[in-house]
């Protein structure tokens, strides 16, 4: 697929989709980065500890956040 292609596809998505591009593009970007995976693995490491939420309330502050347009 050539990047005419590309955008073409992308002018074609719903705003959802490309907000889902735009994050995997995001993430591709910074994911050779050591200061990402520092991040990352800080992040993994709450969560192995207990730090986290029940997904009612993780798709409640989600649900939330896209009526928000975030």
């Amino acid at each position: 697929m050539c990047m005419v292609e590309v955008k073409e596809t992308i002018a074609e998505m719903t705003a959802e989709e490309r907000l889902e591009i735009a994050a995997l593009i995001a993430h591709l970007n910074r994911a050779d980065s050591p200061e990402y995976q520092d991040e990352m693995d800080r992040r993994m490491s709450g969560m192995d500890a207990g730090n986290k939420i029940p997904s009612k309330d993780f798709v409640r502050n989600h649900e939330e956040l896209l009526k928000k347009g975030r």
